[in-house]
This record gives structure tokens, sequence and C-alpha cells, in this order.
């Protein structure tokens, strides 16, 4: 999937999200050992939705002859840095593949203090 943000003018700038890179499932983190999982990019930001709790640190997956869930489940939480100077017209979620479900929780939008 991606995100798609659009400005008045007419251009954009894109999100992938990338399976296992920065888009991870919500009732548990991957394994990552090289083999079942390799990423080439820095862990995203997990939240625990149950507790509120942000977290880089990964989850225990892996436990005797089951996998563990995270109670409550969790979120990636992910960044777009947009232009300051442009207007922005809407946002998107966009799903590129079958069989995929992809939800958007919440979009929070700043802008930069003013010197």
């Amino acid at each position: 999937g991606k995100v798609k943000v659009t400005y008045a003018d007419g251009s954009n700038e894109l999100l992938e999200l990338k399976n296992p890179d920065n888009w991870w499932p919500i009732e548990q983190d991957y394994y990552i050992d090289k083999y079942a999982f390799a990423i080439d990019a820095p862990r995203p930001l997990r939240l625990y939705l149950k507790t509120g709790e942000a977290t880089l640190t990964a989850y225990d997956v892996l436990n005797t002859n089951r996998t563990n869930k995270i109670d409550g489940g969790a979120a990636s939480v992910l960044d777009l840095p947009l232009n300051p100077l442009k207007k922005l017209k809407n946002i998107q979620l966009c799903i590129t593949a079958n069989d995929v479900v992809i939800g958007l929780m919440a979009v929070t939008l700043t802008h930069p203090k003013k010197q």
C-alpha cells in the first residue's frame, strides 16, 4: 500500500508501506533473523494499543511451539515529512495488493514554528 499526500498545486508525496520494512502486523512483531525476515530499514516505532507505550524494542516473538501475540495489538508509527511551503489538499490510503487489509488509525499534522 501507499500513503499519498496531494498538494493544492497537484504535486504529491508518497510513503510506500513495505512489509516488513515499515508495515508490520497488528498482532505480533516479526522474527528478524535474516532468514525468516530480513529488514533493510530501521525498526519502526511500535505503539502498544492496550497500554499506549511507544517503543523501538522488539517484542518477544518466539515461545515453545507457538508465536507470542501482542496483548491488545500494536500499531506502526510512521513519518512522512511534508513540504511546509505547499498547501495540503488531501491524504489518501491506497491499497495496491489483493488480500491485504491496511488501516489508518490517526494522522497528526504539525506545522514548523516560524522563527
